[in-house]
């Protein structure tokens, strides 16, 4: 679902207990979220009074214990108490343990309580994915995404590609169609297999990520950006893969899509996400040094066990 579609569902009275907010960085995942919790119990946009509000909550830290707290919070009855509301932001930073501790809230949601996460949604256990109503920020429909895209001139097969991997973000489709990054792309999914599946190749992914950068050859940190980028939407799809199908973003990649979900476990495949979003968070906060989060990654993609 679009989130204004959600929205004007929410204003109506009409939502599920759980949503997941998912969208790309930068899309206002989490403002959009307060406001929801605002609308769903003030009955307004108003994330300013919401501070004053004591029936809303918004996960403080990620540790276990504050996870309990904060769900037995929520499913406190307590009489003319009403509407209760918890956001949850970055989801993903969870660990499996914790996510598992907030699985049983979403198995038995209490009445008139609405549970808000927002994150990346390959990064959290299915089980949690599939009791949430996803609900996408700053998508479009991706067939109309690609019409728009063909109409501006861009090859057809491209478009269609371009807007899969963006999952239907406008702004995103127009430059993953561009000839600079699908050139970048297409060196990108070679080495990336050859990581998972052959000898760690540190120098082949050093030179196709280096950018020159005041008169050195450095890793680049949005070129790294984007080899990650790439590496987690391929696990994504062989996690889809072995969940029994879905919307591919990949279109150009099944086969190496197939090779990993026939590979590797979920357990494995979850693992390699959350490894790879916790270094794309040190280098995009951080600032960690790219040469060193590049190596790291590659290091941890060596073989795990087979299936």
């Amino acid at each position: 679902m679009q989130l204004l579609q959600w929205m004007s569902c929410l204003q109506a009275g009409a939502t599920p207990h759980a949503v997941f907010l998912v969208g790309p960085a930068g899309s206002g995942k989490k403002e959009y979220a307060r406001q929801a919790a605002a609308l769903y119990l003030l009955g307004r946009e108003d994330t300013d009074k919401l501070g004053e509000c004591p029936f809303f909550q918004e996960l403080p830290d990620y540790k276990i214990e504050t996870v309990r707290t904060c769900c037995a919070e929520l499913n406190r009855q307590v009489f003319g108490r009403g509407r209760r509301c918890l956001v949850i932001p970055d989801a993903h930073k969870l660990t499996q343990q914790t996510q598992n501790t907030l699985l049983k809230t979403l198995e038995e949601p209490p009445e008139e309580a609405l549970l808000i996460l927002t994150g990346n949604e390959q990064a959290v256990l299915p089980t949690i994915r599939s009791r949430c109503m996803l609900v996408r920020v700053g998508a479009e429909a991706q067939s109309k995404v690609a019409a728009r895209l063909t109409e501006k001139g861009m090859a057809p097969d491209r478009a269609k590609l371009a807007s899969a991997l963006a999952d239907g973000v406008p702004a995103l489709a127009e430059r993953y169609g561009g000839e600079e990054y699908m050139a970048f792309r297409a060196q990108c999914l070679p080495v990336l297999e050859e990581a998972l599946f052959g000898v760690t190749p540190f120098a082949q992914a050093a030179a196709l990520l280096e950018r020159r950068e005041e008169g050195k050859k450095r890793i680049g940190k949005d070129a790294l950006c984007d080899f990650m980028d790439i590496l987690l939407s391929l696990l994504r799809d062989a996690l889809l893969e072995q969940l029994g199908g879905g919307a591919y973003r990949n279109l150009d990649a099944a086969s190496l899509r197939n090779r990993v979900a026939g590979h590797f476990t979920t357990a494995e495949i979850q693992r390699m996400i959350a490894e790879t979003l916790e270094k794309r968070r040190v280098l995009t906060e951080f600032a960690g040094a790219p040469g060193v989060l590049l190596d790291g990654l590659l290091v941890s993609l060596r073989k795990r066990d087979k299936k």
